[in-house]
């Protein structure tokens, strides 16, 4: 007779968990090209009605957006600002419901010249939808 594990046990218990979850890293990209397409519509439709959005510096914590008609204005008015932006992920990692990543965002200047930020993001899902995402800015 075999013995079986507790871990094992906890092993087979937990992939069941997470046999039906969807794949973060494609519910990401989803979303990292509908802002590159700048596709609001997208954008939106890829996030809960009750999704925030947090910015955190050293400093302070803050909700830029609460609810999907929020984070629609939002998204409306970052691209009337006349910049081209386009993001690309460098790294993630996934845990559970949530992938968290390395985004670098690079848009041209007024003068031509390429300016480009990065931040670490982490976007936690339910329902194949973004519930919270939280970027922490330098």
């Amino acid at each position: 007779m075999k013995t079986i594990t507790i871990f094992s046990i906890l092993l087979f218990v937990s992939n069941l968990a997470y046999a039906d979850s969807p794949d973060l890293l494609s519910l990401l990209n989803k979303q990292v090209t509908a802002f590159n397409q700048q596709d609001v519509k997208k954008l939106v439709g890829n996030v809960s009605e009750d999704m925030k959005y947090y910015y955190l510096t050293a400093d302070e914590l803050i909700i830029e957006t609460s609810g999907k008609a929020a984070f629609e204005q939002a998204m409306i008015n970052y691209f009337r600002s006349g910049h081209t932006p386009y993001s690309t992920i460098e790294s993630h990692v996934i845990d559970g419901t949530r992938i968290s990543f390395r985004e670098v965002v690079s848009h041209l200047d007024k003068q031509g010249k390429k300016i480009t930020s990065s931040a670490m993001g982490i976007y936690q899902y339910k329902d194949d939808k973004i519930t919270r995402a939280w970027y922490f800015i330098d």
